[in-house]
């Protein structure tokens, strides 16, 4: 009797033991799988999916998916409204304390490109969150009726990673070849090419620099010809005014100065005409996206000279006027920019 009595005793002692042993393993599991956040999520067709966002943020986390309770709850949502795209988040803990909120516009053109964009901004305010969350442990859920003083664990430092600063974004640059045709400067049609480099600092303002040559056709000159060659560089400053998926559009206004050379043929004179010339102007640059870095840039601009100048060829007996500069020029230049950062 006895010994039966034992027997049923050690099973009851095992099966109690075996049971505590798996509400451990299984708390263990839910502790581990804690999610770092749920997030609500709301834009336009053509921007990308929650599931995709939240992909993202956990690749930016460093962390993977979880089943888990969430310690944050984000709420996102994107406006799309023309050229301009722009979304909002909210940061709440479980309890419902707002914790922060960020307003972002974006630099991309397709909503369906600012994936990497929002998850940056999004593992930021997770980042900065979490230490102010209520940590998730066994204590938190203890019942009313426990009423045995706990002893107080000091708060665990947050992560370093989580806490630095992101990296500096890039700035966006573009580097291009123009062809160019002028009127105005040179006694004909003056062709040539381009070189520019443009960097937006501060959206959405733009500044470069540019280099630029132009040759028009010889042209009569007394007894022979003229022929006139333009070099010239400048810097331009803009200010972004449209994007859209298809078209940017940017005024700008432009600061030069170059040599116009002019050279005989068929005559002698005691020295060619050269002149130096300063020249202010004012465009507008189109850009029309090709692919993700190729941009077709289109320039039309008006220019001023500060003096308009009147071009000579000095002979021993006489002075021969060959070309007096127009006093607003034109000039168009097409070409193509890449686009890097």
């Amino acid at each position: 009797m006895r010994a039966s009595r034992r027997a049923a005793t050690t099973k009851a002692m095992a099966v109690t033991v075996a049971t505590g042993l798996g509400w451990l393993v299984l708390l263990h599991a839910r502790l581990a799988e804690a999610a770092p956040f749920e997030l609500d999520w709301s834009a336009p067709e053509g921007c990308p999916s929650r599931e995709r966002i939240v992909e993202a943020s956990l690749a930016r986390l460093g962390e993977g998916p979880s089943r888990g309770a969430p310690e944050l709850l984000v709420k996102g949502n994107v406006t799309v409204t023309g050229a301009s795209i722009t979304a909002d988040f909210q940061v709440r803990d479980a309890a419902g304390t707002e914790l922060g909120e960020r307003g972002v516009r974006f630099e991309e053109s397709r909503c369906a490109d600012i994936t990497e964009s929002a998850a940056l901004v999004l593992a930021m305010m997770i980042a900065v969150a979490r230490p102010q969350a209520a940590p998730s442990s066994p204590d938190a859920h203890a019942t009313s009726e426990d009423t045995e003083p706990r002893a107080v664990l000091p708060d665990r430092p947050s992560r370093p990673a989580r806490e630095s600063q992101p990296p500096r974004e890039r700035v966006p640059m573009t580097i291009g070849a123009s062809a160019l045709m002028s009127a105005g400067l040179l006694p004909e049609i003056g062709f040539g090419g381009a070189l520019r480099w443009t960097a937006t600092f501060a959206t959405p303002v733009l500044v470069g620099l540019e280099g630029s040559f132009e040759m028009s056709p010889s042209v009569r000159a007394a007894e022979g010809e003229a022929v006139f060659r333009y070099l010239d560089a400048g810097a331009l400053v803009g200010y972004r005014v449209m994007r859209s998926r298809w078209l940017e559009l940017i005024p700008l206004v432009e600061a030069r100065a170059g040599v116009a050379l002019v050279t005989t043929r068929g005559f002698r004179a005691s020295y060619d005409a050269t002149r130096f010339v300063s020249v202010l102007a004012a465009g507008v640059l189109g850009r029309v996206p090709l692919s993700s870095t190729l941009r077709l840039d289109v320039l039309p601009d008006v220019r001023v000279p500060l003096v308009a100048d009147e071009f000579v060829l000095r002979q021993p007996e006489r002075i021969v006027s060959v070309h007096r500069s127009a006093t607003i020029e034109t000039r168009l230049a097409v070409g193509i920019a890449w686009e890097f950062r």
